[in-house]
């Protein structure tokens, strides 16, 4: 539960300084139209580090109410990944609940650690994402 309104909630989501401060590695968060964002990631995955160069959209948006968030991120010789999370805020009297889930697919030396693994990394970045997120309710923000 956030305590602020699925407006707030929303408008929070899309701005691409708040992206970069909750996303995990994340260097660079770019928009670059109203539902679009390149994003510039250090990411660890077993053996691999790598940059990720990463496309981010958001896709079917019923403001303020959901949208899912589709991912295309590319690391040179460490391969690439595509994901999606369904995100959704439920408005209530306390705030807004916010629900997601994610998917995603990889190639490359990636691809030869294990799906397991980068599916296990991938729902820890989102988690983390969303936990640094609705903590950003929990101290005075500046204005």
């Amino acid at each position: 539960m956030i305590p602020a309104t699925r407006e707030e909630v929303w408008v929070a989501l899309r701005n691409p300084d708040i992206l970069q401060e909750c996303i995990e590695g994340c260097e660079e968060m770019t928009a670059l139209d109203t539902n679009e964002y390149e994003a510039l990631v250090r990411v660890k995955l077993g053996p691999v580090r790598a940059k990720f160069r990463s496309i981010i959209r958001m896709l079917n948006v019923v403001a303020p109410e959901s949208y899912t968030l589709a991912v295309n991120a590319r690391g040179g010789n460490a391969g690439f990944g595509i994901g999606q999370a369904q995100i959704s805020l439920i408005p209530d009297e306390s705030g807004t609940t916010l629900s997601y889930e994610v998917t995603g697919t990889v190639s490359g030396k990636l691809a030869q650690l294990g799906s397991r693994l980068f599916l296990s990394v991938a729902n820890k970045m989102a988690s983390s994402f969303f936990t640094k997120f609705c903590a950003r309710w929990d101290t005075p923000q500046s204005a």
